[in-house]
């Protein structure tokens, strides 16, 4: 009997419940973020979702890492330093016999608290997902990622129009529960214009550390970008981010080019394709 290939729009949901029990299997916590699962709790309007997110805590992503690579996923993603972490906050993984692809994300661009997973975890709730429980964030949390996920690639002054949007997708929510929720993952001043398109207030006390940086870069990571980060904060690992940079993986390649809406014809290709858009800029 030939079996017949997963479509995308099965895949999602397949995989998410698939994934999320693999690593559950080996003691590690997730929480599915985005996606279907954003969709049945009411924070996002039904849309086709080309990949699987899941968040663990930064503690265990060596440890996800490891089992995801056993099961047959592989990255698929640059490779940085450790102390670049809350810029890149995700590792892309695929496996060659699954049309979806995983983003594993151990930080999320926004959330300014350290232990942010640990905030999220007792909120968590359920939610059915092909037809099975996933564990997902609740949905005071799941506003705010959807709200920041929006936002965290544009510039400053048109972040409060996409919130807005993010609102009105959304079922309704009392600004004051989406505060305080905000605040607890260190989102308080990175949210705020989702909370004021609520109708709550600007925030009244200082903003943390790292909230200067998000509102001028967000989640917009250049090349130069990265070059300056990894020069500042690890420049003992440049000469390696460099080499893999300049000798891309075929599958890293492809999926740049992809991302990217580029067609894919070789690495080398690519290689250009970005040296070209790095000195465009």
């Amino acid at each position: 009997m030939t079996s017949i290939p997963l479509t995308l729009a099965e895949a999602v949901p397949l995989g998410t419940v698939l994934l999320q029990r693999l690593l559950d299997d080996a003691g590690i916590r997730s929480l599915v973020i985005k996606g279907p699962a954003f969709v049945e709790l009411g924070v996002r309007k039904p849309k086709h979702s080309n990949d699987i997110d899941l968040l663990v805590a930064h503690q265990d992503r060596t440890a996800a890492t490891e089992v995801l690579a056993q099961a047959g996923w592989s990255i698929i993603s640059h490779w940085f330093p450790p102390a670049l972490d809350e810029i890149i906050y995700s590792t892309t993984f695929r496996h060659p016999q699954f049309p979806a692809t995983l983003d594993l994300h151990h930080h999320f661009s926004g959330f300014l608290a350290g232990d942010a997973f640990d905030v999220l975890w007792p909120s968590r709730t359920s939610v059915s997902i092909a037809h099975h429980d996933a564990v997902t964030v609740g949905r005071e949390h799941a506003l705010i990622i959807e709200g920041l996920n929006a936002i965290k690639l544009l510039k400053d002054g048109s972040r409060a129009e996409a919130a807005r949007r993010v609102v009105e997708a959304a079922v309704q929510m009392r600004p004051d529960a989406v505060e305080a929720a905000a605040r607890g993952v260190g989102a308080r001043h990175t949210a705020a214009p989702l909370i004021t398109a609520l109708g709550g207030s600007e925030p009244s006390e200082p903003a943390p550390e790292g909230y200067r940086q998000w509102v001028d870069r967000g989640a917009r990571n250049s090349s130069l970008d990265l070059v300056r980060d990894i020069l500042q904060r690890a420049p003992g690992h440049a000469p390696r981010v460099v080499w893999e940079q300049l000798t891309l993986d075929p599958d890293v390649a492809r999926f740049w080019a992809h991302t990217h809406g580029v067609p894919y014809r070789s690495p080398q290709q690519v290689l250009w394709v970005r040296i070209r858009r790095t000195f465009a800029r």
